[in-house]
């Protein structure tokens, strides 16, 4: 089975960034702290979806040293 999750930055200030993801229906958010780096559900669970899109976005952060505009995760 195929995954495909895109995500999208909704929002960014001086503490969080905030992240839309879905696979057909971008309807769940995460918000990541800038400080600790740390990701939460704003809607939905952790489950292995959001910890996919989680990791995904921090590669990028830390490869690139930005938070990324979008992006997809695919497995």
């Amino acid at each position: 089975m195929a995954i495909l999750l895109r995500f999208e930055k909704t929002r960014e200030d001086e503490q969080q960034v905030e992240y839309i993801f879905g696979s057909r229906e971008m309807d769940r958010r995460l918000v990541f702290e800038k400080d600790s780096l740390e990701g939460n559900p704003i809607m939905g669970t952790a489950d292995g979806d959001f910890a996919a899109v989680m990791v995904k976005i921090l590669r990028y952060r830390w490869d690139r040293g930005s938070w990324p505009a979008s992006g997809a995760y695919s497995a």
